[in-house]
């Protein structure tokens, strides 16, 4: 474990289970979650009922403005818009519920960096929307679209490093479970819910584990968690996961293409209307890809017990994961079925028959974070990632 020499321990996020931590944190966060996504798309829904991007447009020529001002202009009042939940997300409920949280100044200068990080890709992505579809219309707009898909997945460090305060250090890869032999980059950041996952595109590239699992998992359980990742490439699951998450964001930005019409693509309330469109089309993946995302994770644990996983290892780190996320260990089935792609505590030790084969690893909340090459307003707006800069990029797995 000398690794850790990168890292100092900070004595305030060292228990593993903080005795005064309040229950409920879980359920909290997921009516703040379904609050923000609804909020979102009761706007988006309104804008294109309602042709508010014509408002933009009027605006261009009244003050005789180009269209990337338009454009900031409404990725800017979006930012206005979800900066209470953020608030409530990253600060009010982790206070209220006493769990790990910076001090309020430094939560405010962390949020001011992430709101100006993700505004700022945004607003590219807009700019890119808008001129390709005036220089080649749907062709071009799709296209430009997946360099953009492309190189979100690329450039993911460098992009949760502009959004975030994240500490990366390499190391070998020199664990047990990790038998793909994938460099190793632990991560320090103050957001103990950060998990990290396997970067890459069609091929993995390597792991990225936060430097707080080695503060409260023993060896066993630590070579566990790396191990399931490494089951995930080994068996495809991670790759059908990309290739998923990138087909369904395509093929929702050519149908906002079509809704929207070639004849508006390029203009600036074609760009807007472009942008509510696919913010309902994510809405859909929210609602639909976390049933293959539970798939997959159930299928992973039952190929880790039969490679030789032990019981207790398997129910001790996924517990003690757990904590870190939600700490909610039970949960109805219909809130399960509609919200979380990641399964209960109890239903993970319980264990669920699912065929490897059909399951697509990570998908849901890649395909949230790659909504931005469609200009989706969702990306930050999920019960798992709201007002925590430090998981826009890397949400939460399992």
């Amino acid at each position: 474990m000398s690794q850790l020499t990168f890292f100092e321990i900070q004595s305030s996020s060292a228990q593993t289970f903080p005795e005064r931590r309040q229950i409920g944190y879980g359920r909290a966060r997921l009516w703040l979650g379904i609050t923000t996504v609804g909020t979102i798309v009761t706007v988006a829904s309104l804008g294109l009922i309602f042709k508010t991007s014509g408002f933009f447009e009027r605006f261009t020529e009244s003050f005789r403005l180009g269209p990337e001002f338009s454009l900031l202009v409404f990725v800017l009042s979006y930012a206005i818009i979800h900066l209470p939940f953020d608030i409530v997300g990253g600060y009010i409920l982790p206070k209220h519920f006493k769990r790990s949280h910076p001090p309020l100044a430094d939560f405010l200068v962390g949020l001011l960096r992430g709101v100006a990080g993700h505004t700022l890709i945004l607003f590219v992505t807009a700019i890119a929307i808008n001129l390709a579809g005036r220089w080649g219309g749907l062709p071009l707009t799709i296209a430009t679209s997946s360099v953009i898909v492309l190189l979100l997945l690329l450039g993911r460090l460098t992009f949760a490093s502009l959004i975030a305060q994240l500490n990366f250090r390499d190391s070998a890869a020199n664990f047990a479970g990790n038998q793909t032999a994938l460099p190793i980059a632990y991560v320090k950041n103050r957001d103990e819910a950060f998990t990290g996952g396997v970067t890459g595109v069609f091929r993995p590239i390597g792991h990225i584990v936060p430097a707080k699992w080695y503060e409260m998992l023993n060896p066993e359980e630590l070579d566990f968690a790396i191990k399931r990742r490494t089951i995930s490439i080994e068996t495809g699951s991670w790759r059908r996961g990309r290739v998923a998450a990138i087909v369904f964001t395509l093929t929702g930005l050519t149908i906002a293409c079509y809704l929207v019409g070639k004849n508006r693509l390029g203009t600036v309330g074609g760009t807007i209307d472009l942008s509510f469109w696919f913010t309902l089309w994510s809405f859909i993946g929210l609602l639909s890809l976390p049933t293959l995302n539970r798939r997959s994770v159930s299928a992973i644990d039952n190929l880790a017990r039969v490679d030789g996983t032990t019981f207790d290892v398997l129910i001790s780190a996924t517990r003690r994961l757990d904590e870190l996320l939600d700490g909610e260990q039970q949960r109805p089935g219909i809130v399960e079925t509609i919200f979380h792609p990641i399964p209960s505590v109890e239903n993970r030790i319980r264990g669920q028959s699912t065929h490897l084969r059909t399951s697509c690893w990570d998908v849901a909340r890649t395909t949230v974070y790659v909504s931005l090459s469609g200009m989706g307003l969702l990306s930050r707006a999920v019960h798992c990632n709201c007002g925590r800069p430090s998981l826009w990029v890397f949400l939460p797995v399992d």
